[in-house]
């Protein structure tokens, strides 16, 4: 039997009902009413006169609703109907990069590398970011310049010169590109905060302190500005001296930024005690050959299986490493969330009923703090990656160790503090220690006493410089052994030695190489000299392992602690200084004692099985017992609240 055709008259309705419901849904559109256009143009998307312009609208819809798959799909509709609409391919990125997919961005930026699109400003500036996500700094700073002759007098355009130019080592270069945001919009802190920062990487001082008083000024102003002006870059204020109190205003600004237009999701209780393992998610870009996995793999490894189950939730790239084998090995899930927005992300660690949620980022570059703004889990806790607080309601524990977090420091903190009984920082207990290199072949004199540094350049601020030049006048057969971090900061150490009366000479300087080198050339210094106010991290633990001692500073901010958690750890408080005189003088002592010397790297080697610091199977135990105590309270209903270490001990102020 033959089905009816429509009459003409009838198709003519049904076409006057498609444009007046599509009329209605670009109505909503115009009025930024989103879920309506979206309501309205989804229910017309299955007919056949939904055109590429019917495709954008929704997109456009989905995106400004935070529907970021749903926007890239009608986005895709649209750029395959009419793939030369620089509105259209405009779309399409900001949806993909919404959602970390750098790579299929690209594909879209390049194949518009020509033609209208690249008139559009925002179009050409989002391409150089994507490059430069995508680690390609040299393409990015060509588009960034294409970018800038298109609106030189933007200020986002210089902030993104500044970054490529760092990642570039040009630092001094860069703090130009900054100085130049800075001056179109003098309220941009993040600009302000960068140009020192990057000065401190050139080792160029001359403006040192003015620009390091600016700064303290500007984080006040923060604290009373009720327009979030941080931006980021807090993470640079961790080089600088600086009150505590501003240091907290001024991440707390950045965590409310990352958290505009989040939305919690469904509250979760923890299940009784006893039911189900307790589940930990960690959240990092670092799951690769970093530090912080060099450090967490053997906690990993060691830990509970029949009480804790973990999963890792990475945006970290794959390197194929021997480290990240084991920290995948080590846990019962591994979820790559490279290509996921921070809502899928939230969503997905929601769904796989996560009870505590651990960041190992924090402000530090590339972060997912945004993540933890939607409350995927019910316990929310910051951990290892970032030395200071979050400053975010939506971060319930900070865990620190009675050293770098004492209890007298609480104000500083927007977390409630979770003091682990020894250091905060695990280590490889069983990472191998590899034979020492020999002085010839690293280019030190053999009848020297060598004082080594091998933190970045931007550590190395001028009134620690001053003491170690201090410390070589009082010494002469010292030398001082600094890592190559790049040639501006090598240009102008030398120079700042030889306007302190120091033979430049003295100051030797060792290049990069991979960790098991590293490790083999550390015992070839005495001892080490740390910096202030942002001490030795890892570095200093890869010292002691080697069993090289290193004097340190102690302040009162998170970064001037570290060091002397990790001497404590190893038995050796006595290298924590209180101030620059007691620093010069210790180290003085050293270098002129070599029999005390020669003790301390005894007791290094011959402790080393026993201390706690490279202890990790213990570490594990003391992290899970402190996620135990943390879930007792949120089961029974009590809020976050101080945990100080358990075992008794001095605590330290």
């Amino acid at each position: 039997m033959t089905r009816p055709q429509p009459s003409a008259l009838s198709r003519a309705a049904a076409g006057r009902d498609f444009l007046h419901a599509r009329r209605q849904a670009y109505d909503a559109a115009l009025r930024g009413a989103w879920l309506d256009a979206d309501r309205r143009l989804t229910a017309l998307s299955d007919d056949g006169r939904f055109a590429a312009d019917d495709w954008f609208t929704l997109g456009t819809a989905r995106y400004r609703l935070g529907q970021m798959e749903a926007a890239t799909e009608a986005a895709r509709r649209a750029y395959a109907t009419d793939p030369d609409n620089p509105k259209v391919a405009h779309l399409l990125t900001l949806a993909l990069m919404a959602q970390n997919r750098f790579a299929e961005a690209l594909a879209v930026f390049e194949r518009h590398a020509t033609g209208p699109a690249r008139q559009g400003y925002d179009f050409v500036l989002n391409h150089g970011a994507t490059l430069s996500q995508l680690n390609r700094p040299q393409e990015a700073l060509s588009v960034y310049l294409e970018a800038a002759a298109l609106n030189i007098a933007d200020p986002a355009i210089h902030m993104r010169l500044g970054i490529v130019l760092k990642d570039l080592k040009l630092f001094q270069e860069s703090a130009e590109s900054f100085l130049t945001a800075l001056t179109l919009d003098p309220r941009r802190f993040a600009a302000r905060l960068m140009v020192m920062h990057m000065r401190q990487f050139a080792c160029r001082w001359d403006r040192f302190e003015g620009d390091r008083g600016d700064i303290v000024d500007a984080m006040a102003r923060l604290e009373e500005d009720p327009n979030p002006r941080a931006e980021g870059a807090v993470w640079a204020l961790a080089a600088i001296e600086h009150p505590p109190r501003l240091f907290r205003a001024a991440t707390a600004q950045v965590a409310q930024r990352l958290a505009r237009g989040a939305m919690a999701l469904p509250a979760r209780a923890l299940p009784a005690e006893g039911r189900r393992k307790l589940r930990i998610g960690y959240v990092s870009g670092d799951f690769h050959n970093h530090a912080t996995a060099l450090l967490m793999v053997q906690m990993l490894e060691a830990r509970d299986r029949e009480r804790f189950e973990v999963t890792l939730y990475s945006h970290s790239p794959r390197d194929g490493s021997e480290v990240e084998a084991r920290v995948h090995a080590a846990c019962e899930r591994f979820v790559d969330m490279n290509a996921m927005s921070e809502r899928q992300m939230a969503e997905a660690i929601h769904a796989d009923g996560i009870d505590i949620l651990v960041d190992l980022k924090g402000h530090t570059y590339r972060n997912r703090l945004g993540v933890f703004a939607h409350r995927p889990a019910p316990i929310q806790v910051t951990w290892l990656g970032f030395p200071g607080t979050t400053g975010a309601d939506y971060v319930d524990y900070f865990i620190g160790d009675r050293w770098v977090t004492p209890l007298t420091h609480a104000e500083h903190y927007s977390e409630c503090l979770a003091q682990m009984p020894h250091s905060y920082q695990p280590n490889d207990g069983r990472r191998a220690r590899p034979e020492p290199s020999t002085r010839a072949r690293c280019g030190l004199p053999e009848d020297a006493i060598v004082l080594g540094c091998f933190n970045q350049s931007f550590k190395i601020s001028p009134e620690n410089f001053a003491a170690w030049m201090r410390i070589l006048q009082r010494t002469p057969r010292t030398v001082l052994w600094l890592l190559f971090d790049n040639q501006q900061a090598m240009d102008n150490l030398r120079r700042e030695a030889a306007a302190a009366g120091v033979d430049p000479a003295r100051l030797i300087f060792a290049p990069r190489v991979p960790v098991q080198a590293h490790l083999a050339r550390l015992p070839l210094a005495d001892f080490m000299l740390d910096n202030w106010p942002c001490n030795a991290h890892t570095t200093a633990s890869d010292a002691l392992w080697m069993g090289v001692p290193m004097v340190t500073l102690q302040g009162e901010i998170f970064a001037s602690r570290v060091a002397g958690s990790l001497l404590h750890g190893v038995g050796l408080g006595e290298l924590v200084c209180r101030d620059v005189a007691q620093y010069v003088d210790t180290a003085v002592a050293l270098a002129d004692d070599p029999a005390r010397l020669q003790r301390l790297r005894a007791h290094l080697d011959a402790g080393r099985a026993s201390f706690p610091l490279f202890d990790g199977a213990r570490f594990a135990a003391d992290l899970e017992r402190l996620y135990q105590r943390m879930a007792e309270r949120a089961r029974a209903g009590l809020a976050p609240a101080a945990l100080p270490a358990e075992d008794p001990m001095e605590n330290p102020t």
